[in-house]
């Protein structure tokens, strides 16, 4: 099992399996995937009346799921498919949390249950969203599509939309608005929107371990050279900009508590990955993070070769209508 996980990890990273390959391998995994939920759900019986035109975007807590800012995109993403088809949008998002318990209705009402679903091949297509395709062209005959399958691409971007990043965040904002309680954990925070900058530095396994499946350990060595790196390109942006507080984001608990050092702040709470760590604590403090880089005027990414390239923090930025500054180190 470690070897395919590795054969997966290095396919990911590669350029020409993401640009030539992947769309088509998704395409046939997601095609075999959909034939077996027809054989596991659906049947020619007429189980419901349907009114209307719905595209429903699933999670099925039987297969992995990506991080947060993959499911954001894949949602977003199907959002548009939605709006571009004229069809209603609904999510049912209830594994491994529950996603209304986070993000409240905003502009569309997309929340759902599976008592909204039809089973019957009469009324519904099971398909899937795969970013890195065209924009498909939903049949008004059918009157459910359902997706369970999903790559974590931006088909707007894929697509070429113009204004991409501002045209995500359009739409991530018609459909979600935060909870009151991480409104109110935004307000306790002590910093004022646009009143901060924002960094964010991914190290998935570089310096401990925080994601399976991820084969990127350094000897002690390059360990305390890349973090020696980050401190300084922290110390770049202090220097740059010393009238606005400095928050720092990390998945790694040792570099936060080297930062702490230098005149920044970093939030409290539990660091995890919400595909391995779903207690209420780490969801709710992803999505704090999330809001939190959305809400800076300025947001810094750091990249060198052996940090991870999250889009994590790009999104969040898209919601919040910002660009993104990379810093290489």
């Amino acid at each position: 099992m470690a070897i395919i996980e590795r054969i997966k990890c290095f396919l990911r990273a590669n350029p020409y399996y993401k640009k030539y390959l992947q769309t088509h391998i998704n395409d046939f995994r997601y095609f075999y995937r959909s034939c077996r939920y027809y054989v596991k759900y659906y049947s020619l019986r007429i189980d419901k009346t349907v009114t209307g035109n719905t595209l429903f975007f699933i999670i099925d807590p039987a297969i992995k799921h990506p991080g947060l800012a993959d499911r954001l995109k894949a949602i977003v993403g199907c959002y548009y498919i939605a709006t571009q088809n004229d069809f209603d949008f609904k999510i049912i998002f209830e594994t491994p949390f529950i996603l209304s318990d986070y993000l409240d209705v905003c502009q569309c009402n997309w929340l759902a249950g599976r008592a909204d679903l039809s089973f019957s091949i009469r009324n519904t297509r099971v398909t899937a969203y795969n970013g890195g395709g065209k924009v498909p062209k939903l049949h008004r005959s059918v009157k459910q599509y359902h997706i369970y399958s999903y790559i974590g691409y931006d088909i707007l971007e894929t697509n070429r939309i113009p204004d991409y990043k501002k045209r995500w965040g359009v739409l991530f904002n018609e459909l979600f608005k935060p909870k009151d309680f991480l409104l109110q954990q935004l307000r306790e925070s002590g910093f004022t929107k646009n009143k901060y900058n924002a960094v964010h530095i991914r190290f998935v396994n570089a310096l401990e371990h925080f994601e399976a499946d991820f084969f990127n350990d350094l000897s002690a060595s390059k360990k305390e050279n890349l973090i020696q790196r980050c401190i300084a390109g922290l110390e770049i942006l202090l220097n740059q900009d010393n009238q606005l507080p400095l928050l720092v984001f990390s998945d790694s608990r040792l570099f936060l508590n080297r930062a702490r050092a230098l005149p920044l702040h970093i939030l409290d709470g539990p660091i995890g990955h919400i595909s391995y760590d779903n207690k209420q604590e780490t969801v709710t403090k992803t999505f704090l993070d999330f809001y939190m880089i959305a809400h800076a005027r300025n947001v810094f990414v750091m990249h060198a070769p052996e940090l991870y390239n999250s889009v994590y923090p790009f999104y969040a930025a898209s919601a919040g209508y910002k660009e993104v500054n990379i810093m290489m180190i």
